[in-house]
């Protein structure tokens, strides 16, 4: 079957009709605790990093904020923030409508922004596909991550019932990073070079990275697309008190007292990393890793981040760095 059509830089005015339903959620709210020490050198204060000009005069969230805008339009992208770092952000995002900026009244970590973002999207429509893109991810090549990103959505549109991931291949042992253990390729429509997720690593020590690198694993980028449906489906059998604690009619509820009932979590470690368990694809220890080996795998040089998380598909262009898995759900 004809791959389907990417779009590496479309304008807005020339989005096609079946993008009406794609939301972004861009995750602004980490605290960046590790790289403080550089941020204080560099800033004179230990700021979170997406508030930091790392990469030219934009900041990184204001890279994240262009990027995204090049395929969602600005009245479905949705920011997750953190009202400590307001004195950060309001500037920033001065021309953003009130009702796209989340402000957590205290950080919970991902569980918690994602699940805030998913209730207020799904108010207005439960179908729609929403992307989730951490704000402080830096990419040489966007023109590769816009077409990877596009053709995920595209899979999201096709194949509602499933999450995609994103992810790219790793240049080194790091420690600090989620990985992915990728599994069978996915037989279907627009579904050449999609693989299962085996099992996820989240910050493995440096015996198990050595043993991932070599095994064909991948950095996990924590960049996710899915139905909004599905997102929820995961929550609700996940963490369920998460889940309960964000259902309320059209999506409002008080945020303070929310998060006041709730314990810091990581969509990784409690959502993602449980799926794979569901899946009947097999998981292995360390040694029992097969190594997949180069075939499609993308080149991670190009993506930076002080984050874990992320991934799902091939894209097969040769130039491409990029590469995504498919997580059956």
């Amino acid at each position: 079957m004809e791959e389907p059509r990417t779009l590496p830089y479309i304008e807005l005015m020339s989005l096609p009709e079946t993008n009406a339903l794609r939301w972004a959620v861009i995750l602004a709210g980490g605290s960046g605790t590790r790289l403080q020490p550089l941020t204080r050198r560099m800033f004179g204060e230990g700021r979170p990093k997406q508030f930091c000009n790392l990469f030219g005069d934009n900041t990184l969230l204001g890279h994240t904020q262009a990027r995204i805008a090049r395929m969602i339009r600005a009245e479905r992208t949705m920011y997750v923030v953190v009202k400590a770092h307001a004195s950060y952000y309001r500037q920033e995002l001065k021309g953003v409508a009130s009702s796209n900026l989340l402000v957590q009244p205290v950080a919970r970590g991902t569980t918690a922004a994602i699940a805030y973002a998913l209730a207020r999207i799904a108010a207005v429509d439960e179908h729609a596909s929403v992307g989730f893109f951490p704000a402080d991810h830096h990419f040489a090549d966007e023109a590769a991550f816009t077409s990877a990103v596009d053709r995920a959505y595209t899979l999201a549109d096709v194949r509602g019932d499933e999450l995609l991931l994103l992810g790219a291949r790793p240049e080194h042992p790091e420690v600090e990073y989620g990985w992915i253990e990728p599994g069978g390729m996915i037989d279907g429509p627009f579904c050449n070079s999609v693989f299962r997720v085996n099992r996820f690593w989240e910050k493995p020590s440096l015996e198990i990275a050595r043993g991932l690198l070599d095994r064909g694993c991948l950095w996990n980028m924590f960049v996710m697309i899915g139905r909004v449906r599905t997102f929820l489906d995961a929550l609700q059998q996940s963490v369920p008190a998460v889940f309960r604690a964000f259902e309320r009619p059209a999506g409002m509820f008080d945020a303070d007292k929310v998060y006041s009932s709730l314990a810091s979590g990581d969509f990784s470690k409690q959502v993602l990393s449980a799926l794979p368990d569901r899946l009947g694809g097999s998981t292995t220890g360390q040694r029992g890793l097969e190594r997949s080996g180069n075939a499609g795998a993308g080149d991670g040089r190009g993506w930076g981040s002080r984050r874990s998380h992320g991934a799902a598909i091939r894209n097969d262009a040769p130039d491409r760095r990029l590469i995504y898995f498919l997580l059956l759900y």
